[in-house]
């Protein structure tokens, strides 16, 4: 195992951990619904900030600067169970992992909740009727209760979608199809079987 992987395997059970912790703080106190939302603009905002996380895991920082910030950016729009939180990882040292509990954090809810993320990646934004023709058909197929819904745009597909759910993944792009169509051609058994 590359030391870069161990990093990452410690750092996912250290996030896992503490936002495991959280959720049983938040579900004790009855503020889960308003601590899941806190989270969810946390993490929106470690997503939108690159310099966010990276001024986070900086070791040149002290606790007290990334706290003022931290203060500065999230106290007033964050219940007081997320607050006390953020300042206490703060104050551990393990501030540089909040971007990741975040993530973790929502894993966690929607397990607790039966929700199933689905991101939708399209060539063009997709309409209502097609969007809710997908999600009716995901949720037969795969016996899903809950959805939590995800567009994106990549142009790069060409037409069709790729939809993501759980480990899963249905791949109907126009640039899937180009590829798999130029891997038949490639094939030289394809040409053998036509002559």
């Amino acid at each position: 195992m590359s030391h870069v992987s161990i990093l990452k395997n410690m750092s996912y059970r250290i996030a896992s951990r503490y936002a495991k912790s959280l959720i049983e703080l938040a579900q004790e106190k009855g503020k889960l619904e308003e601590v899941f939302a806190d989270v969810k603009l946390l993490n929106e905002s470690f997503k939108a900030s690159r310099e966010l996380r990276v001024f986070l895991k900086s070791p040149v920082i002290g606790p007290e600067k990334k706290l003022e910030v931290l203060n500065k950016l999230f106290l007033a729009k964050v219940s007081e169970v997320t607050g006390k939180f953020i300042v206490l990882m703060t104050n551990k040292g393990r501030e540089q992992f909040l971007s990741e509990i975040a993530e973790s954090f929502i894993v966690q809810y929607n397990v607790i909740k039966n929700i199933t993320p689905v991101t939708i990646t399209s060539a063009v934004k997709l309409d209502k009727a097609t969007i809710d023709s997908l999600l009716s058909g995901l949720r037969k197929r795969e016996k899903i209760d809950a959805i939590q819904l995800t567009e994106s745009i990549d142009e790069s597909l060409l037409g069709g979608f790729i939809l993501l759910y759980g480990d899963k993944q249905i791949d109907s792009s126009v640039r899937s199809s180009l590829q798999k169509l130029h891997n038949l051609v490639a094939d030289d058994s394809y040409v053998k079987k036509v002559i």
